[in-house]
């Protein structure tokens, strides 16, 4: 989805549950309120939007229809579907988009956007809060360690549905990998660790490190 696209793409989900004033009026508040811009918002902003727009729908949607208005939400980070209904590419935008880990915030707002890309893809449940608690490993991980670094999500259709994750950093690197990812090594720094649950939460699992640096890939076969 292009960013010219989200602003109106949120606004018809909400205009289905709201009126159209309303709609407006909550859309353009809770935008400004992340300090946003209508003008400029983009696929990369959808996670926050979409988060804060949970509340600040709260007391205009009936109850008993909010579940399928943040569904439909949350289908907005989903690749929209060609003319006949097949699933067409996904935008660069929302394909691989990349999230810059220095704070806590930062970590948390990977944390969610990996859940709700899980959940717009058709993850179950349990799945999503699989690459969720992954996602916040290794953020968490990058701050502490490497004074910060970057994750990138990247949803796959074809030929198996699956959502990748890659972080990376610029830190010391981690010692003893081998012993880390065997459950053997424990730092007295802390440092690696989760390293080992990432793995095993992960259908498929990479990583390499460094003086220059850590990047750590992992997949979630959907």
């Amino acid at each position: 989805m292009s960013g010219g696209l989200v602003g109106p793409a949120l606004l018809r989900v909400l205009q289905q549950f709201m009126a159209e004033t309303a709609a407006r009026w909550v859309l353009r508040g809770t935008v400004e309120s992340l300090r946003l811009s209508m003008d400029t918002v983009s696929a990369a902003d959808l996670p926050r939007i979409i988060e804060a727009l949970e509340p600040a729908t709260r007391h205009f949607v009936d109850p008993s229809l909010r579940p399928r208005m943040m569904a439909q939400l949350r289908a907005q980070l989903a690749p929209s579907a060609g003319p006949e209904g097949t699933a067409t590419s996904p935008s660069a935008e929302v394909r691989a988009t990349t999230y810059l880990v220095r704070t806590e915030a930062d970590a948390s707002h990977a944390r969610l956007a990996a859940r709700m890309l899980c959940e717009a893809l058709g993850g179950r449940g349990y799945e999503c809060q699989k690459v969720a608690t992954a996602v916040s490993e290794l953020a968490r991980n990058q701050i502490s360690y490497a004074g910060g670094g970057t994750i990138q999500l990247a949803p796959q259709l074809a030929p198996k549905r699956l959502l990748r994750v890659s972080a990376e950093d610029s830190g010391q690197g981690i010692p003893d990998l081998e012993r880390v990812l065997s459950g053997t090594y424990k730092s007295k720094t802390g440092m690696g660790l989760g390293l080992l649950g990432v793995k095993q939460l992960a259908d498929r699992f990479d990583v390499r490190t460094g003086p220059k640096g850590t990047q750590v890939d992992f997949e979630l076969w959907l």
